[in-house]
């Protein structure tokens, strides 16, 4: 059964590293100082990613400033008051639920029933 169990992990292994490096050989010529400095072309042109970069930092930013006050403030309300009240169990719930869950299947439910509506335009929110 060792045998078996080291095989496998070589196996997995191999491919890990087989990707990693052909990753590497073939998308380290195109690391360079324009790529994150520069804004998206048209396709068919070269440029940077600075749009996609300023994106995230924007998103991770804002989640992180909103997320914060509500997760300390949720934590300080259910080890201060949360012993009675129909807000506890409920905030417990929801908590249980995100704990639970995988991200991605709450990413899809919300995608479903928020951002893929066709009577919607594209609005900011959607991108979070």
């Amino acid at each position: 059964m060792l045998a078996v169990s080291l095989g496998t992990l070589g196996f997995g292994l191999f491919w890990l590293f087989w990707i990693i490096l052909t990753l590497l050989t073939k998308g380290a010529p195109a690391l360079s100082y324009p790529l994150f400095t520069e804004i998206t072309p048209p396709p068919g042109q070269t440029g940077g990613l600075i749009n996609a970069i300023f994106g995230s930092v924007v998103m991770a930013g804002v989640g992180t400033l909103i997320g914060t006050p509500v997760g300390i403030l949720a934590g300080t309300y259910l080890a201060e008051y949360g012993q009675r009240g129909w807000l506890a169990p409920a905030t417990r719930f929801l908590n249980d639920v995100l704990l639970s869950a995988p991200s991605i299947i709450i990413g899809l439910f919300i995608y479903a029933v928020y951002v893929a509506q066709p009577r919607r335009r594209w609005v900011a929110p959607s991108g979070a």
